[in-house]
């Protein structure tokens, strides 16, 4: 079995079945790191974005041409990251539609008047996200409900840190705003 990585890619490059085999293993973690950027490891899709990588892999090895000047590793690592994004963007739409069903209520006893008001005060609060811009409901689903950082978030929109801060809190003075004003 060879152990030299540019043994390999090249053996693959030319075809051969069990050094491509083994470059799938040896670039498994790149894959799952990139897949890990966006979707937790719990979430069943895990398992089908992995092997869209392993295809992806699979299919530069057939496209890579080495007047493109980059050695392999770096071309297919570029390739796996714009890939996992772009499927990320265009992907996430539906993960922003906010509702009712997606906050976890803690209460047993629904009936009771604080429930009741718990509830109401949810309703509006998801009423007035959907009057917020489409980049400012992503940025607070995103430090909100999926506790990310804004750094992560600055990479996954595509832009620069300070204005995801700035978009955040010009989101949060939204929301007090309709709150208070009812509107």
């Amino acid at each position: 079995m060879p152990s030299d990585i540019n043994h390999i890619i090249q053996m693959s490059l030319n075809g051969d079945k069990n050094c491509q085999e083994i470059l799938l293993q040896r670039l498994k973690p790149l894959i799952y790191k990139n897949i890990y950027m966006y979707w937790n490891p719990s979430d069943p899709i895990t398992e089908d974005l992995a092997q869209e990588g392993y295809l992806l892999i699979l299919e530069s090895l057939q496209n890579y041409d080495e007047k493109y000047n980059v050695h392999f590793l770096q071309y297919i690592k570029i390739k796996i990251v714009f890939f996992y994004k772009n499927y990320y963007r265009n992907n996430r739409k539906h993960e922003f539609e906010l509702n009712i069903s997606d906050i976890n209520i803690q209460n047993d006893e629904k009936n009771t008047i604080e429930q009741v008001i718990k509830d109401e005060e949810i309703k509006e609060l998801l009423n007035n996200l959907k009057k917020l811009s489409t980049k400012e409901q992503e940025i607070i689903y995103l430090y909100y409900h999926r506790r990310l950082p804004v750094s992560e978030i600055s990479e996954i929109l595509n832009i620069p840190y300070r204005t995801v801060i700035g978009k955040k809190q010009v989101a949060i003075k939204k929301l007090r705003k309709f709150t208070v004003s009812g509107n």
